[in-house]
């Protein structure tokens, strides 16, 4: 208690303590190489004005920390000395660059003006991690113009767990959805109920950002893998701005797979992506600002194709499920004086998708739309207190409208809104082994943040110390309306909603569930951090990088409720009172996560090595915590082998809910939030003065991951009694989750320089454990038989090469690529009955586990027609089983035309998927009833153009 006592009191700051700010530091010395105290050391930022001054230590070691990314120059003076001017220095997001400099006497030559080369390894580093430039970003092909695709160009990095409405990335071995922290301009940009990113920003308003795929410091936290930090942009002196339209529609595209194999005509495709930014000096060298503004308007298609048209024609086809996006943004810059400069923005955002998830077989009118709305204020203040102290300070309030809604239906503003215009859109779900449709719930929620983080830096000769701390407070208030109802049928049969005589007659209704009742529900959630870390200069050449760091996530694990309050647990007192809770004990306070690193430069800048170990903690999931708080508050109703259509047998749903046993959803009280145990070693090599190599191994043990486990499960099978026979199932959240992550990743990469730039990655990669989701909540699939869950994960994929180029040719002609190849990931096969009489339709088919799908098939089919045939139900080939691996070239190419000044107007045309092949979705038919198990139904575009127009000044 006396450690986390200390690092809580260091500083009362965000869920992330991390800056996108760099450092130029060095060491100035004479011609003999003796070191030069009370050096002048004066840095400009070229673009902006901004200057910052320090004098050199009796070592004559200097340090300018707190830079905001840009292109600086440097100025050296010193009494006897002839003036020294270093320009052209490039400071990266989070970067550190080391620049060493040798004055001449005075007189010996009056003053001296260097070019400073930025190196290509960097030697002081022990992380694994990469920048994203702005060049890359305007040069390279990049279909959703949100930065963070370019993320995809390292090594280590995929989008396989990130959901279709959100622009997210998983890094390293935060290969599910809420895996990876992600920062923007130091502050945490994650909604509290996923994890996922809370907004999105306009491209034109994100300078670069940093990928940090393994081994991040002890500033970074709450992350199970790895992490992103953005660099938004300022205002400069020189008046700047663009306005800009990105054009596809139909006559740019070409039919997808199934479009094409259904027969349809080309849909009727359109999307539309403009807006515009401007920036510049209020008063020159001191105040600038910088604003930007974006609107996607789209009307993309889904085409339902269930493979069953004899069957489901009624709901097959191609439909509209139009979406928009407009996001605002502003930020203001402003120099203080010579030593504290700050910073505020403004950022907004509102869109609505139609349906999450339709196509396949997923009806058109399954699944939800989603509306949000969010806004973030962010204020920032740097502090240079001495040459050898540095402060940075930040705070942000955010606030994010959450809407959930029937596909096609408009959403209402307010929560707790029970009016028929929210619930009578609503219907029960069917779910059939080929084919889902329906939508029956709609849950409004808003969340509101409010963070504050401060760290101070201390340079002390070999030592640079960094102490910070950070808090972040995270409501989550909503409304959780009931869910009237879903159907699982065993069996294939003719369907269509709009017949009432057909859906009256449906057969073989296996499963029915539903709950009853709604209720506002609010969700607290604080999240503190303190840490200090030390980069020790032990020698010229080695540097070792070590840190601390303390985490502790507060009220995620309902450790303040009280058993005795009715009004969460009405129960208490009665025989169906919460089982197994005692608040008491809850909490997870000991997350101490050690950071040890080391950077041993072995050839003056060119040859490095690199090694890490750390443990890091990754925040508790909210939708956890909030299904404790619903028990007997929202009845829970679970029918096995129902009676169709009435589940209720005659009865009222409220009495039938009086004498059903209820399921219930509890925390274990020794739960913890999930920790890994991440460790690197690497190696970089410069090729040439732009051109280097690099190679990592890394390797991430994720343990306490949260699942739920049923702890009260039949005696025998699908009939037999439960140990507490007044309840359902009793879904326990336990840290038994394990995760094991191994990964080699080699880049090739050259800097832009001589009118080119490329990088090549290549990940070679494994992960697999007992995690059955790579989403935001898991469960133990069977709990009779957890050994079950044992196998790759979700997101596996062993292969994954990423080769990205851009030129600048004559005429003002820039072209652009990225060749993305990835190879095939795993899929588990259904038994599509619930097979232990748990109420939950997930079993795996007898005889096989987890995710054998395209890692066993011969195991996995041997499982699948055996239950097949014991159902009367013919085999499934191998040749039926279907692969998601991915190839896709795409290209941008840009004409630039001189309008006179700093004013051009470019023309610009990108192709994404070059030559058209079909790749497959992640989305294979899973349930082992089904003639079309192991197809995938859904398919990325074929072939899509894009053609715009940009006008620049």
């Amino acid at each position: 208690m006396l450690l986390v006592g200390a690092l809580a009191a260091l500083a009362v700051a965000s869920a992330a303590a991390q800056t996108t700010n760099g450092v130029i530091a060095g060491v100035v010395s004479d011609a003999q190489s003796g070191v030069l105290p009370g050096v002048t050391v004066t840095g400009r930022n070229a673009e902006t004005g901004f200057t910052r001054t320090v004098v050199t230590e009796s070592d004559g070691r200097y340090r300018l920390a707190g830079l905001a990314p840009g292109r600086y120059e440097l100025r050296l003076e010193l009494q006897g000395f002839g003036p020294v001017a270093v320009t052209d220095i490039t400071v990266t997001t989070g970067g550190d660059v080391v620049r060493d400099v040798t004055m001449q006497v005075q007189g010996v030559q009056e003053s001296v003006s260097v070019s400073a080369e930025a190196p290509v390894v960097e030697t002081t580093r022990s992380e694994v991690s990469g920048v994203v430039t702005q060049q890359q970003m305007q040069m390279l092909p990049l279909e959703s113009r949100q930065p963070i695709g370019l993320a995809l160009l390292l090594p280590g990095t995929s989008q396989d767990a990130v959901r279709p409405r959100k622009f997210n990335a998983n890094i390293g071995a935060g290969a599910f959805t809420m895996g990876s922290a992600l920062l923007v301009d130091g502050v945490w940009n994650k909604e509290g109920n996923t994890g996922e990113p809370r907004q999105d920003f306009p491209q034109s308003a994100i300078r670069e950002f940093r990928v940090l795929v393994s081994q991040a410091p002890a500033e970074y936290g709450w992350t199970a893998g790895g992490a992103v930090s953005f660099a938004t942009k300022s205002g400069t002196n020189l008046w700047t701005g663009e306005v800009f339209e990105f054009l596809r529609n139909r006559s740019l595209n070409t039919r997808n797979l199934f479009e094409e194999a259904a027969g349809v005509r080309k849909p009727n495709f359109e999307r539309h992506q403009f807006g515009g930014a401007l920036g510049g000096p209020v008063i020159r060298d001191r105040l600038h600002f910088f604003v930007a503004a974006e609107r996607t308007d789209t009307t993309p298609y889904a085409t339902v194709t269930t493979g069953r048209p004899d069957l489901y024609r009624a709901v097959e086809g191609t439909f509209a499920i139009p979406e928009y996006s407009n996001m605002v943004f502003t930020r203001g810059d402003v120099q203080v004086n010579q030593d504290q400069t700050a910073f505020a923005r403004y950022a907004w955002q509102d869109s609505d998708f139609t349906c999450e998830g339709c196509g396949g077989n997923q009806a058109f009118f399954s699944g939800n739309g989603i509306q949000q709305k969010r806004y973030s204020l962010v204020a920032g203040h740097t502090w240079v207190i001495s040459s050898r102290v540095f402060n940075e300070m930040r705070g942000q309030v955010t606030n994010y409208h959450f809407r959930q809604h029937p596909p096609g239906v408009r959403p209402l503003e307010d929560l707790f809104d029970n009016s028929p215009a929210r619930t009578a859109p609503l219907t029960q779900v069917y779910t059939f082994p080929s084919l889902t449709w329906g939508t029956n719930t709609n849950y409004y929620t808003t969340q509101y943040a409010r963070e504050f983080r401060d760290d101070l830096s201390i340079a002390a000769g070999a030592h640079t110390w960094k102490f910070g701390g950070a808090f972040l407070h995270l409501t989550i208030m909503g409304d959780l309306r009931e869910n009237i109802g879903t159907w699982t049928f065993t069996n294939d049969q003719l369907f269509d909603p709009n017949n009432a005589t057909i859906v009256r007659n449906l057969t073989g209704a296996r499963l029915f569930t539903a709950a009853l009742g709604g209720f506002p529900r609010y969700v607290p959630n604080q999240m503190w951090n303190g840490y200090v870390q030390d980069e020790w200069r032990v020698r010229p050449n080695l540097t070792l990088n070590l840190g601390l760091r303390y985490d502790l996530q507060h009220k995620a694990f309902n450790e303040e409720l009280d058993l005795n309050d009715k009004t969460v647990f009405p129960t208490t007192g009665t025989p169906t009172q919460i089982p197994y809770v005692d608040f008491s004990k809850r909490g997870d306070r000991d997350n101490v996560g050690p950071r040890v690193g080391l950077a041993w430069d072995l050839n003056e800048g060119r040859s490095v090595v690199r090694a890490g170990y750390g443990i890091y903690y990754n925040p508790m999931n909210l939708i956890v915590t909030t299904n404790e708080r619903t028990n007997f508050r929202q009845a829970s109703i679970t029918v096995t082998n129902p009676s169709y259509p009435d589940p209720y047998m005659g009865l009222s749903p409220e009495r039938f809910v009086s004498t059903a046993p209820q399921n219930v959803n509890i925390l274990a009280n020794d739960l913890e939030n999930a920790e890994s145990h991440a460790a690197s070693a690497g190696f970089s090599q410069e090729l040439t003065t732009n051109l280097g190599v690099h190679v990592d191994f890394v390797y991430n043990h994720m343990i306490n991951v949260p699942q739920a486990i049923d702890i009260n499960p039949r005696a025998q099978g699908t009939t037999g009694p439960r140990p507490l026979n007044q309840f359902g199932r009793i879904e326990e959240t336990r840290s038994n989750g394990e995760i094991d992550y191994k990964a080699l990743m080699l880049k090739l990469d050259r800097r832009f320089d001589d009118r080119f730039l490329y990088t090549v990655s290549y990940t070679l990669a494994s992960s697999d454990g007992n995690v059955p989701s790579g989403g935001i909540n898991s469960r133990v699939t069977q709990s009779e038989a957890p050994n079950l869950d044992e196998g790759p994960a979700v997101s596996d994929r062993r292969h994954a090469l990423v080769a990205s180029g851009s030129v600048l040719l004559p005429y003002d002609v820039s072209l652009g690529a990225v060749w993305t190849v990835r190879s095939s990931m795993p899929f588990s096969a259904t038994a599509g009955v619930d097979l232990n009489g748990d109420g939950v339709n997930t079993d795996y088919v007898p005889g096989t586990t987890r995710n054998l799908g395209n890692r066993e098939n011969g195991r996995m089919l041997q499982g699948v027609n055996t239950w097949r045939g014991s159902r009367g139900l013919a085999a499934i080939p191998e040749s039926q089983i279907d692969e998601n691996d991915y190839t896709a070239v795409d290209v941008r190419a840009t004409k630039a035309f001189a309008l006179g000044g700093t004013r051009k107007l470019e023309l610009i045309g990108q192709v994404f998927n070059l030559f058209g092949r079909d790749n497959l979705q992640g989305a294979w038919v899973t349930n082992a009833l089904s003639n079309q198990f192991g197809r995938i139904r859904q398919a990325f575009n074929r072939q899509q153009g894009e053609v715009a127009v940009r006008f620049l000044w």
